[in-house]
């Protein structure tokens, strides 16, 4: 009996070794535009170390600006996002983040309902097949936050030349103090450029060039990263 349940052991961690995947790296962006605001008014050093079984993945992701500018800005997040995949309509994704700001000067075990170090977040995202690639995101606040702010995004990419080009659109339908708004206002305009740079036959550097509008603040932002992930 043992040696049944050894061997079944085994089996299912290799078939869970051969649709896992783990990823890490970091983004590295010339200022860290989030949904139409700017956060820490610097440079950003973003790394990332996520693991993925099939469909479900569970990751962290931060944001850090550059050692010896005037802000002090840091963000650890943690999520975890179900995907589910169809043929012929698209794939559907559910997601959950924990936002948790450490430059706030807040202890991570502080979990309080208003005031407290988290802010989560619950959303589901959409991407159309191949001849029709629009996306569509909805995302709302779930935990500290009195307003409940909500975000919505749409997009489409096309290509042009050898890269991508995507424009979006976002806005909030109301007042959020998350979000600097007093009301139902587009908070995030944009325009994106994507190509992969080829250092090597097994290794390529994708770059993205962004024109990013906030009307609701009367802001724009041009912003260039890189992405380092392996």
């Amino acid at each position: 009996m043992k040696k049944k349940i050894l061997i079944l052991s085994i089996i299912l961690l290799s078939s869970f070794s051969s649709i896992a995947q783990l990823k890490f790296g970091s983004d590295i962006y010339s200022r860290y535009i989030w949904r139409g605001v700017d956060f820490g008014d610097s440079p950003s050093f973003q790394p990332t170390l996520y693991y993925s079984i099939g469909a479900f993945t569970i990751g962290a992701w931060g944001a850090y600006s550059f050692p010896g500018n005037l802000t002090n800005y840091a963000e650890n997040d943690l999520y975890a996002s179900y995907a589910i995949s169809t043929e012929k309509a698209g794939t559907f994704n559910l997601l959950f983040t924990d936002y948790y700001f450490p430059s706030a000067g807040i202890k991570f075990s502080d979990f309080e309902k208003n005031g407290g170090a988290h802010t989560m977040e619950a959303g589901i995202s959409y991407s159309g097949p191949e001849k029709f690639p629009i996306s569509l995101a909805v995302y709302s606040n779930v935990h500290n936050d009195t307003d409940h702010s909500s975000y919505i995004q749409i997009g489409y990419p096309f290509t042009v030349s050898d890269a991508i080009l995507t424009l979006s659109a976002g806005l909030t339908p109301s007042k959020s103090v998350y979000y600097g708004t007093t009301k139902g206002a587009i908070i995030n305009l944009g325009i994106s450029a994507t190509k992969s740079i080829s250092v090597s036959d097994k290794f390529a550097v994708p770059v993205t060039v962004s024109y990013i509008s906030n009307p609701n603040l009367d802001r724009t932002y041009l912003t260039f990263g890189a992405s380092f992930v392996f």
